[in-house]
């Protein structure tokens, strides 16, 4: 046996309560007592009281449901041009003042409350269709909740079709970015390529050092800088090596920083982090391990660009085709307004009928003539 119960919602009228269609092709089996079914005779004041009446006959664990393909029905009766339809309305406006504050779309004008089981059954608004006994107001009930879902769905087409213009404009400056970036990558690898000179570390107050040496400067720079600013402690192969000291969010001193500033004015950080690596001879050598990584970083820009590049192409597909729905939409809203058009006579037929006082015929009688 299923663990969830199919629930067919259907209305019965004063007309020899006569049942309706089952909604949407739903199974229906007639049950009208015990815990077979659920009949509500009289409506709540809310709409999860209605819920919460019907949960008795679809709860998990009714032994009746085997017997019935495990359906059970969900009847409500009414009374057509009463204070039933009323009712109802005030159900509905309750209905969408509630799926307003869960779905966060307080301010919406327009918003289907759905069905009031969990397979879409009638909703409050087409059951205040059927009770005002006009079958044009059920008509453009459906049509409304159509056009609804339809505008929702061309709603969401138009916005993945501006997503992915943006995406193609964010692209395309990307890959812009990225050409840039690795020109100045290639720069900088030429200008070592093509160096001759000394490569190594001249410390500003350390000219002449070992490697030891320099690396136990490198040290204590690294535990006494103290600046968000880049300063300047060395060279090396002509370019400038630079500390920076760097903050936690609580403005707490969290650690220094080291950088070799290429030619083209980018600055490579020392490793991932920027440390200095715990040995002094190996921090003596951060500046050649630093620049090593440069084919690396050219080769991660080209293929940046590249990846960039094959994503255009499915992004303008997705941006440049049409929405196949647009005549449906056309087609309903023009059979609203003709429907609209017809409610609106027949209100001022009803008005005008209304309007026209009861008149009395007046009772001739005979007069004598003067003699």
């Amino acid at each position: 046996m299923e663990t969830r119960s199919s629930v067919s919602r259907s209305l019965h009228t004063n007309r020899d309560l006569e049942k309706l269609e089952p909604y949407e092709g739903k199974p229906s089996c007639t049950v009208l007592r015990g815990e077979e079914g659920s009949n509500a005779l009289d409506l709540p004041d809310r709409p999860a009281d209605l819920e919460q009446r019907n949960g008795r006959a679809v709860r998990k664990g009714n032994t009746v449901k085997m017997w019935g393909g495990n359906v059970v029905d969900i009847v409500i009766y009414g009374t057509e041009k009463t204070l039933d339809a009323y009712k109802f309305n005030l159900l509905r406006n309750k209905q969408m003042f509630i799926n307003q504050i869960n779905d966060g779309t307080i301010g919406a004008r327009r918003i289907d409350e759905g069905g009031m089981d969990e397979n879409c059954g009638m909703n409050f608004a087409e059951f205040v269709a059927i009770l005002s006994g006009n079958t044009d107001l059920q008509n453009k009930a459906k049509l409304d909740s159509r056009i609804m879902q339809l505008e929702k769905e061309q709603a969401l087409f138009k916005k993945e079709s501006i997503r992915a213009e943006r995406r193609i404009a964010d692209n395309r400056e990307a890959i812009a970015e990225a050409k840039r970036t690795e020109a100045k990558f290639k720069k900088d690898l030429e200008y070592m390529a093509s160096y001759s000179g000394t490569q190594e570390i001249r410390l500003l107050n350390l000219q002449q050092a070992t490697a030891e040496q320099t690396g136990r400067e490198l040290h204590r720079i690294a535990k006494t800088y103290r600046s968000d600013a880049y300063g300047t402690v060395g060279t090396y192969a002509g370019l400038n090596l630079l500390v920076r000291s760097v903050y936690d969010v609580t403005g707490s001193f969290e650690r220094n920083t080291f950088f070799v500033e290429g030619l083209s004015g980018l600055k490579y950080r020392c490793g991932m982090t920027g440390a200095l690596p715990l040995g002094f001879v190996e921090s003596a050598k951060y500046p050649q391990e630093t620049l090593k990584k440069l084919p690396a970083h050219i080769q991660r820009q080209q293929d940046l660009a590249k990846q960039l590049e094959k994503e255009i192409p499915v992004l303008q597909d997705i941006a440049c085709r049409q929405w196949s729905k647009a005549d449906e939409l056309a087609r309903l809203k023009c059979e609203c307004k003709e429907l609209q058009h017809r409610i609106d006579e027949s209100l001022k037929e009803a008005e005008r009928i209304n309007s026209v006082p009861d008149t009395i015929p007046a009772r001739c009688e005979d007069t004598p003539k003067a003699a």
